[in-house]
């Protein structure tokens, strides 16, 4: 396995780490294989582990190349930041894409939460010059060509706005321990007082979209980040799912973008599982922190995941040809 961590901005901290098959002369020589390109969840915050690595090892076991993108979070988390981010590790691949044995028609950007909504701003900004001008005289190279797209940030009217932190009776905004605390939103839109408990409630929503938005934002600009109004014909087949249980980023994300991409005649997949919350990475004891993350009836994304990357592919017919 060729497995290395490439710097593609010092300046972002913004880094593409590896899981290439190498070569072999056993099996498959010459081949060139799909790339799951993976963006991690953390609210751009902060990147999960628990979706980075434990999942690149799932799709190499499957046949498939992966890379982590650690995009830019925090101070560079401010729109259109990581979508540049993505689309410069795309373009990256593809430029390397003899050396590595990846086939270029066959890459595919993956996120999971705030990840997902990284991944889903280069499938429907891909062609848009304006917001990648470093590769607009040839969009192409930086076009995907699916998208996996897991419990999604995509409507950025969709999110918690009434979040229990465990925030104590008496305790004001300012000693609230909370790791979405943007310094230019004011605490007043960050946290919502309940009369009925006596304490304080995050607004997730307008916690997480000051990250995107650099502070303060307009509804115009919410609008346009919502991903489900920037769906076209143009946009690349896609594979979704999401939990019914999900109080964080709500289900209505992933169904309202599932209806916009069918209205478009766009190939869509969308599996919501009955129950289970946020975050929950593979769904198993693997990437399960508390009982929170541990629901293994959703499980089986993971498969359909793969299931659906041949498919789109025909990765695996190509291999059926060859022997």
């Amino acid at each position: 396995m060729l497995h290395e961590t490439i710097t593609l901005s010092k300046e972002r901290n913004v880094t593409l780490t590896t899981y290439l098959i190498e070569d072999q002369a056993e099996y498959q020589q010459g081949m060139t294989r799909p790339i799951i390109v993976i963006c991690p969840g953390g609210g751009y915050a902060f990147l999960s582990e628990r979706e980075s690595e434990p999942i690149a090892l799932k799709y190499v076991a499957a046949g498939f190349h992966a890379a982590i993108l650690r995009y830019g979070i925090n101070e560079h988390a401010v729109a259109p930041g990581p979508l540049n981010d993505l689309a410069g590790a795309v373009a990256y691949i593809r430029d390397h894409a003899k050396e590595w044995f990846v086939d270029p028609g066959s890459v595919i950007v993956m996120g999971f939460s705030a990840g997902a909504h990284v991944a889903g701003q280069l499938g429907v900004f891909w062609n848009k010059g304006e917001l990648l001008p470093d590769y607009s005289e040839d969009l192409s190279r930086v076009k995907p060509n699916g998208m996996i797209l897991c419990y999604p940030v995509l409507d950025l009217h969709a999110s918690s706005s009434h979040l229990d932190i465990e925030a104590k009776p008496g305790q004001t905004p300012e000693e609230i321990s909370f790791g979405q605390k943007h310094p230019k939103m004011p605490l007043s839109k960050m946290f919502v007082y309940d009369e009925a408990e006596g304490r304080y409630f995050a607004n997730f929503e307008v916690a997480m979209n000051a990250y995107i938005f650099d502070g303060e934002y307009t509804q115009e600009q919410e609008d346009f980040y919502s991903l489900q109004n920037q769906v076209s014909e143009d946009t690349c087949p896609t594979f979704l799912w999401h939990c019914n249980g999900d109080g964080l980023i709500l289900p209505s994300n992933s169904l309202d973008f599932a209806s916009a991409l069918e209205k478009h005649h766009v190939s869509v997949e969308l599996h919501l599982y009955a129950d289970g919350g946020h975050g929950i990475a593979l769904a198993n004891e693997r990437t399960a922190c508390d009982i929170w993350n541990y629901y293994p009836y959703a499980d089986s994304w993971m498969q359909h995941s793969i299931d659906w990357v041949d498919r789109l592919t025909g990765y695996n017919e190509e291999i059926r040809k060859s022997l």
